[in-house]
């Protein structure tokens, strides 16, 4: 067995001793000697601080089984990689292995644990004031006779953990909401930063220090130890609990993104992130940035070492001066849309207040819990507002339709629904499609 380079398994890093061959089986067949899973331990620590991956020697032939290390909250574990059973073509390069291997990965009928329908985001917990840090660097293996470590139990673009935090900011602070244009405010990065960052004072990480005081929105103190930022994570060193790792933030605009790596507007230099940097899987991808993220740093499995960006996530918004969040190239064209309305009414109307929000978390109705793409509150004079729905009708998956038929009845509980869909913003659509809008809000407003 060897570790070799993660989605390059022909080149090795580092060949393992049968020793530390036999450990690993042992372990993963619950078999294994105190002795034995210290071994394994260190193989798979080792292979995870080399970002490789662990090629099993079962089989005779060029390929060989894949093995990813994985490490979760508490503890190391073994992922299994093997081809998918519904596409063979896919990852054809992963082989299973041998019947007698005891990482033999068996068919699995019994269904998923977690729902895999589209999802939801969850209601908003608005009574935790503390933000979670990096929990402490693991020091044991999983117990395979407790876990099936090699079912995965997220989706790709379930929330996160990051995400969340940076919903909640942003709700917190109001960037997600776009006020009536009477109120002739100015957007610019930075005093909407400004604003995120007056949220985060709000919020806490420690008893002692609030996420402002652990967040940075510069990416240069990123790459020096003498930044205030960094100077200030030193200074909390004493304030944290075994139980938690000395964890700094950063928030940064960005134009672009790979799966591992964080291009910062403000920075020629790109952070690269452990594990993968989250965004939501909406759209086509080149068309999802630029993004507002926020990353997670530690300084290594001993806190001694240089900053390191563990996670990440990153969330389209629709430009670097109103950090509007959205989810796709799409949204952002319905968001072009709504901003145009709201010009046409004032000048049209100009007592008329028209507010457009994006909600970050669903809300409660009586048929069961939605969040709405967007929704639109028009105020005429004194008059009680109209609260409109406009829903951007951007897949057309099963699974996304099948999500759309449950969650519009409850939208239409909170008020009429305009949709939106990729064709009726074509440049033969388009004009049309604004009219069509525009007076869909008058003639709801009139019979408020």
């Amino acid at each position: 067995m060897r570790i070799v380079v993660r989605n390059g398994p022909a080149h090795g890093l580092a060949e393992l001793t049968e020793e530390e061959a036999a450990a690993l089986r042992a372990w993963y067949g619950n078999a294994a000697s105190n002795a034995e899973k210290s071994i394994a331990l260190a193989v798979i620590r080792q292979a995870k601080v080399m970002n490789g991956w662990i090629e099993c020697d079962c089989l005779t032939g060029r390929l060989q089984p894949l093995l990813a290390p994985i490490r979760q909250q508490h503890t190391y574990t073994l992922r299994r990689l093997t081809s998918k059973d519904e596409d063979p073509v896919r990852h054809k390069e992963r082989p299973n292995h041998t019947i007698s291997c005891p990482f033999h990965v068996d068919k699995d009928a019994t269904p998923a644990l977690i729902d895999r329908s589209y999802h939801i985001r969850p209601l908003r917990k608005s009574d935790r004031s503390y933000i979670d840090a990096l929990p402490a660097i693991p020091d044991r293996l999983a117990d395979v006779a407790d876990h099936d470590i090699n079912r995965s139990t997220e989706r790709n673009d379930r929330p996160s953990r990051l995400g969340g935090i940076l919903w909640r900011l942003l709700d917190d602070a109001g960037v997600n909401v776009v006020s009536p244009l009477q109120d002739e405010y100015g957007l610019t990065l930075r005093n909407q930063l400004s604003k995120l960052r007056a949220a985060a004072k709000e919020l806490r990480v420690l008893r002692t220090w609030s996420f402002n005081a652990l967040l940075s929105t510069w990416a240069a103190d990123y790459q020096e130890a003498d930044s205030r930022w960094q100077r200030l994570l030193e200074t909390s060193r004493p304030d944290w609990p075994g139980t938690l790792r000395r964890t700094g933030f950063m928030l940064l605009f960005a134009k672009s993104i790979s799966v591992q790596t964080i291009l910062p507007a403000s920075s020629s230099r790109p952070i690269d992130v452990i594990g993968k940097v989250r965004q939501p899987l909406r759209g086509d991808p080149a068309r999802r940035g630029p993004f507002l993220t926020l990353l997670n740093v530690d300084f290594g499995d001993d806190d001694e070492g240089p900053a390191r960006a563990v996670q990440a996530y990153a969330q389209p918004v629709y430009n670097g001066d109103t950090l509007y969040p959205v989810e796709s190239g799409f949204e952002r064209d319905v968001c072009h849309l709504l901003f145009w309305l709201q010009g046409s009414l004032l000048e049209g109307v100009p007592d008329l207040r028209v507010k457009i929000t994006k909600p970050l978390f669903a809300t409660e109705t009586p048929l069961g819990p939605c969040r709405p793409d967007f929704i639109v509150e028009a105020t005429y004079k004194d008059h009680t507002p109209a609260t409109l729905i406009v829903e951007a009708f951007g897949m057309e998956t099963d699974e996304y339709r099948e999500a759309k038929e449950k969650t519009v009845p409850r939208m239409k509980q909170l008020g009429p629904i305009f949709s939106i869909v990729p064709e009726d913003l074509t440049e033969a659509n388009a004009q049309a499609t604004a009219k069509r809008l525009q007076g869909w809000v008058i003639d709801n407003v009139r019979h408020v």
